[in-house]
Order: structure tokens, then C-alpha cells, then sequence
């Protein structure tokens, strides 16, 4: 029921009664009255959901979104990977972490493939596909969700934007001007998109190095999430990006929004556009304004 169908009635009665998308019971509350996962749906209205059916609907739902991801393109051949959690986080109802696996075709992932941990990363729930190890970068969902009380979701891309944009410092073919620790961008529409940044806000997105192991990557991420506390997102120098949200639409939001927001600062590179200046009659005007601040007092 999540894809439209072939006839034009079938089309109709899926846009008007049914979200493209399979939903967590605090996530959107309708998903159409055919549909098999109403019971965790119907939390919307009030009704109250096992934590089994709640994590057969996640699971299912990660599935569905690494497939778009890797249509894409940014979640090539195995790479990259999400997590979502859910539960209070406390005694009742503690948090739960999914996780995606390792070296498992994203396009081809079912919910059956999914880990389920708790928040000390003990395994809870083996996936049902046998032979499945988790992934190098699940310590790094803890790291987040650690330092980032909120967050419920956490996506990590290959994204080639999101790669080539932690290479914008560089200035010869020797490698050695990639000292850049952050990305700034300002003045685009698109920034709104990412959270607690407007139109005109100065985005900083930290940059880290990369590592030979994903899980090596947990220091360095540690230190700029607390050094960048705006911020909802890691750049990985020449491999990739993390972004979460308090929620996996918020994630997914955002995760979007920053790769537009790197495709446009590697193509105003090419136009000789520092996605990190002031636009120059904007930074007039400011500059206008100061003066004026200034023989008043």
C-alpha cells in the first residue's frame, strides 16, 4: 500500500487516503484504513501500542527509507546507514536503538536485517536474517544520542556533495591545504531546512578526519558536537556526513536540506562565490548600519 498502483482508481485512493511513507507510533498518525500497520498508526488517536509492534513498524520503515536513499546515490554499494530509537528513557519505557547492519546492499534491506539494541549497546534482538554483523559506526548512534538528549534518529550518507564539500579548502593537487575544521554557509533559502538556523544565519558545519574505521571516528565526533552546539551535522573529511533529529522526519528534513546546501557551496565554488561571505550588498548595508551605531553613541 505505500507505492501507488497501476489503474488511476488504485492511484487515487492511495493519495487520498494513505502516506507514502510507514510510521513509528510517534510519528505521522495516519496511514490509511487498509493499511496493516493501523495498530501502531492508531497511537495518534489515543490508542496505546506494544513495544513489538512498534519495533516490527521501524524496522519496516528503515528498510523503506535506505532503499530512497540509495536511490539517491547516497548510500552506495554498502555504505553508509541509519539509526532510530524509541521509547522515554525511563524504567517504564526505556529507550530502544535500531540500527542498520554492516556490508548489506542498502536497496535490497528488509526489517528482518535490523538490529535492536539497548543504550548500554547491548544486542536485544538479533536480526532474523542469519549471518549479520553490526555495523563499524553503531557506537557513533550512541554518541549522539548521548550528547544530544533529543534525537531520535540518526542518518549517516556517502552523499558525493556532502564528500566533495569538505574539500572546498583545497587549493593544490598535494592534499596538503585540507586543514579546514568547518564549512560555512550563509544567505540561502535552504538553511531554514537544517533547525535553529535562519535565512541569514552564519552555519557552521564541523569537519572531521576520517579514519581507517568508523568507529575510531567517535572522539573526534564527540568534541564537535559539544564544540558546535547548533549544529545537527558532522562532515567526515572525504567520506560522508551524520545528521539526526528529534524525530526520523526531522532527520530525513534535514539530511536533505544539508546536502542541497552542499551541492550549492561546491557550485558557487565554481563560480568564484564564497558560500561563506555576506552577500556584498548585504555586508554594505551592515557596515552602513555600524557607522551609524557608532557616531550616535
Amino acid at each position: 500500500m505505500m507505492y501507488p498502483q497501476l489503474t488511476q482508481d488504485g492511484q487515487i485512493h492511495l493519495y487520498k487516503c494513505h502516506r507514502r511513507y510507514i510510521h513509528t507510533a510517534h510519528g505521522w498518525s495516519r496511514t490509511g484504513s487498509s493499511s496493516p500497520n493501523d495498530a501502531v498508526a492508531s497511537a495518534g488517536h489515543g490508542a496505546k501500542v506494544n513495544h513489538d509492534d512498534e519495533a516490527k513498524v521501524v524496522k519496516s520503515l528503515m528498510g523503506q527509507l535506505c532503499e530512497k536513499f540509495y536511490a539517491k546515490g547516497w548510500m552506495p554499494g554498502t555504505g553508509g546507514g541509519m539509526s532510530i530509537r524509541i521509547g522515554e528513557g525511563n524504567l517504564g519505557h526505556p529507550y530502544t536503538v535500531f540500527s542498520t547492519p554492516s556490508g548489506i546492499q542498502k536497496e535490497d534491506m528488509i526489517g528482518d536485517d535490523v538490529f535492536e539494541l539497548d543504550m548500554d549497546q547491548n544486542v536485544i534482538h538479533l536480526p532474523v536474517t542469519p549471518g549479520l554483523k553490526l555495523s563499524s559506526m553503531t557506537n557513533i548512534w550512541f554518541v549522539i544520542y548521548k550528547l544530544r538528549p533529543s534525537a531520535m534518529c540518526v542518518i549517516h550518507t556517502h552523499s558525493l556533495y556532502a564528500q566533495l564539500a569538505t574539500l572546498l579548502d583545497q587549493q593544490d593537487l598535494s592534499g596538503e591545504d585540507e586543514e579546514k575544521d568547518v564549512l560555512r554557509i550563509t544567505h540561502l533559502e535552504m538553511i531554514k531546512g537544517v533547525g535553529n538556523h535562519a535565512y541569514d544565519s552564519m552555519l557552521e558545519i564541523p569537519i572531521i578526519d576520517n579514519q581507517n574505521s568508523e568507529d575510531l571516528l567517535a572522539p573526534d565526533m564527540e568534541r564537535v558536537i559539544q564544540q558546535y552546539p547548533k549544529c545537527n551535522a558532522v562532515l567526515v573529511r572525504r567520506h560522508g556526513v551524520y545528521v539526526w533529529g528529534d524525530s526520523w522526519e526531522e532527520a530525513k528534513t534535514r539530511i536533505e536540506s544539508f546536502d542541497y546546501l552542499f551541492e550549492s557551496a561546491i557550485k558557487m565554488k565554481s563560480m568564484g562565490i564564497d558560500c561563506g561571505a555576506i552577500p556584498a550588498r548585504k555586508a554594505t548595508k551592515v557596515s552602513i548600519k555600524r557607522k551609524r551605531d557608532d557616531e550616535e553613541e
